[in-house]
């Protein structure tokens, strides 16, 4: 049933909703106190660079971005023994609200949010705040396996060269779309930016604006490639540097800090939401690949159509045939599906091409100054938690890779203008598209029984919330996403 899990299995402080098929790393009282020391010893640095507080954000099964915040000087504790957060924080839907048809949604448990000392960064050096991604654990200190930047990072180990000398090495990066806006207007919603798709007009208008965030970016050490006017009023796009994969999924949590931290300097909301207003374009948050066998690029260099290498259009393949269920994973509310239409190059066909806009998967192929060959997915917005997609990309492209699949033909032109039956349609909606999540027996392996059951259930209550309201509701409903509650 919808929810519907079976809560007699959880217990009643939620600790035996972590049992896996897999073991989980365990902090014991050597590694806490090592975390202890490592801490103590940078805090003197970032205590001179004017940062006094510090916030530790996970993402949770919805997509929002959660935290606590801490005093810097208590990073040495907070190191060893993290702060208190309720397993009910993954039964926070869209709006904030708890389903309480979830598993997870009762008061029982604690988990224990640690901050990954790596990660710290400058959020606002104006205000003195710093962040830090965090992962969950148990009180006895094994790994929370919930906990969705966990899953992300053991994917990433297996994935990684480390894991039985396969040599394999993955590299991401993310696009962010969003629209600077204020409330009101007849959809509540209006621009706040004028000027043209992509025109140097919204430039010079926004420029102030945009000067501040590039100054916001490099003032938290994350590199960005480019940095300008989307196509949709009032709409920009921020392309980051590609890095490892659980490196890519930080930055795109600490980039949209920024974005929502700058704008709101400027009296400005922004807004991530795949969908605004029904006559808007939406936003996406394309996820870009590259990959490599021992240093030899898989997706350019080959024989294969677009440069494909042999491996390269089984990873191809692979992940075109996972792209069905792997789409809760990138699109997580319902009207993320309003905008995969057609003709709004969201690119809602089951179909690849070599940079064919409309189609899931595009290639790029390697660039004249040595950049390697892309795999685009386009599908993906940023309702996403990106950890939660990274990993599950990572245990598509595995299995593509160990059991090899031929490659259809790239699509050439408008998927929609081909002939019946050659570029299927992705799911039309959430409901749809989590049947095909639920009888993934990759993903399901992948992230274990408990994550992708209750990761199943908050998308079932994002189904329920959209039950009877109208398309122009709905879509108000998360127009300011992830802003909530205003």
């Amino acid at each position: 049933m919808a929810g519907g899990a079976d809560r007699s299995k959880d217990g009643p402080a939620g600790r035996d909703a972590s049992v896996t098929d897999f073991p989980l790393p365990v902090r014991g009282v050597e590694q806490r106190e090592a975390d202890a020391r490592h801490a103590g010893e940078r805090l003197p640095e970032l205590l001179a660079r004017g940062l006094r507080r510090l916030a530790i954000t996970f993402v949770n099964h919805s997509g929002a971005v959660l935290v606590k915040g801490v005093p810097l000087e208590r990073l040495p504790q907070v190191a060893r023994d993290g702060v208190g957060f309720s397993p009910v924080a993954d039964a926070f839907g869209a709006t904030g609200l708890i389903d309480p048809l979830q598993s997870l949604a009762r008061p029982d448990g604690d988990l224990r949010l640690i901050p990954v000392l790596d990660t710290i960064q400058p959020l606002d050096p104006d205000t003195g705040w710093a962040w830090a991604a965090g992962e969950r654990h148990h009180l006895d200190g094994s790994l929370y396996a919930l906990d969705q930047r966990g899953f992300c990072r053991r994917q990433s180990a297996l994935a990684g060269p480390e894991a039985g000398g396969s040599g394999l090495g993955l590299t991401a990066g993310f696009e962010i779309e969003w629209m600077v806006g204020r409330a009101g207007g007849p959809d509540g919603w209006q621009a706040a930016v004028a000027g043209g798709p992509y025109g140097t007009d919204r430039l010079i208008e926004g420029l102030d604006y945009l000067s501040a965030l590039a100054d916001g970016l490099d003032a938290a050490g994350l590199p960005w490639l480019q940095l300008h006017p989307e196509y949709g009023s009032g709409q920009f796009e921020l392309s980051l540097a590609p890095g490892e994969p659980l490196q890519a999924a930080d930055r795109l949590v600490a980039a949209r800090l920024v974005i929502q931290r700058i704008s709101s300097r400027f009296g400005l909301r922004c807004s991530f939401s795949p969908m605004l207003a029904p006559d808007l374009v939406g936003n996406g948050g394309h996820l870009h690949l590259s990959a490599t066998r021992e240093g030899s690029p898989l997706l350019g260099g080959g024989t294969g159509p677009g440069g494909l290498t042999a491996e390269g259009e089984a990873l191809v393949a692979g992940l075109l045939e996972q792209l069905p269920a792997l789409l809760p994973l990138a699109c997580s509310l319902n009207v993320s599906f309003l905008r995969l239409a057609p003709g709004r190059w969201a690119a809602p066909f089951q179909v690849w091409g070599v940079e064919n806009r409309e189609a899931a998967l595009r290639l790029i192929p390697a660039g004249p100054a040595g950049e390697p060959a892309q795999l685009e997915l386009k599908v993906a917005d940023l309702s996403a938690n990106p950890y939660l997609l990274l990993g599950g990309v990572m245990a598509a492209i595995g299995e593509a890779l160990r059991q090899p699949r031929p490659l259809p033909a790239p699509v050439v032109g408008d998927p929609a203008a081909t002939s019946a039956g050659a570029a299927p349609r992705l799911p039309l909606s959430l409901a749809d598209a989590l049947v095909a999540f639920r009888a993934s027996p990759v993903l399901r392996e992948a992230m274990g029984e408990a994550l992708h059951r209750t990761v199943a259930e908050a998308r079932d209550a994002e189904v329920r919330r959209g039950e009877g309201l109208s398309q122009v509701d709905l879509i108000a409903s998360t127009c300011c996403w992830p802003l909530s509650g205003g």
